[in-house]
């Protein structure tokens, strides 16, 4: 298994940057597009691993209230493109807990910086002439284990379980 531990998008703001991204193909825009059920926040990447229970065992001792994220700007690592998320105290907490209680329980993963994005398109290629952001939003209320199956050659993201909030 190849697991990541995100937060799905609503079908709202997933169908409103599928519209972005459908622009940006008419605009002549080339490359890997995310399909738009694929499209979420990665709060920890996991990557190869046996089995999903010692990540399940600390993801059930995550605990947080509801709270609204919003879309904001567009951003690249390299080549590839990406959508923002407004600076949110209580995500990057989330974040931070998820990646606590994954350290505690002795799961490895990706250490790199937190930085809330939506990736849109891998090995981008062409100019836009305007990459516009939608005005989105969407409350959190619960995390996703997700596993990332390669073997058709494009990801196929299968969810392996999921934890809510407190409320």
């Amino acid at each position: 298994m190849r697991l990541f531990i995100a937060i799905m998008l609503t079908g709202q703001c997933r169908r409103a940057l599928a519209d972005t991204l459908e622009q940006m193909k008419q605009d002549g825009i080339t490359g890997r597009f995310v399909p738009e059920e694929n499209l979420h926040i990665t709060l920890a990447f996991i990557g190869k691993t046996g089995s999903p229970e010692p990540v399940i065992n600390a993801l059930r001792r995550i605990s947080f209230h509801p709270f609204e994220i919003r879309l904001n700007g567009t951003g690249m690592f390299g080549d590839t493109l990406w959508a923002g998320v407004k600076e949110n105290d209580k995500l990057t907490a989330l974040a931070e807990q998820v990646r606590q209680e994954l350290s505690a329980s002795g799961v490895s993963y990706d250490r790199k910086d937190f930085v809330p994005h939506i990736t849109l398109v891998r090995r981008m290629k062409g100019s836009m002439k305007e990459c516009y952001v939608p005005d989105c939003h969407m409350t959190v209320s619960r995390i996703s284990l997700m596993n990332s199956d390669l073997s058709s050659g494009n990801p196929l993201y299968l969810e392996v379980s999921s934890f809510g909030n407190v409320d």
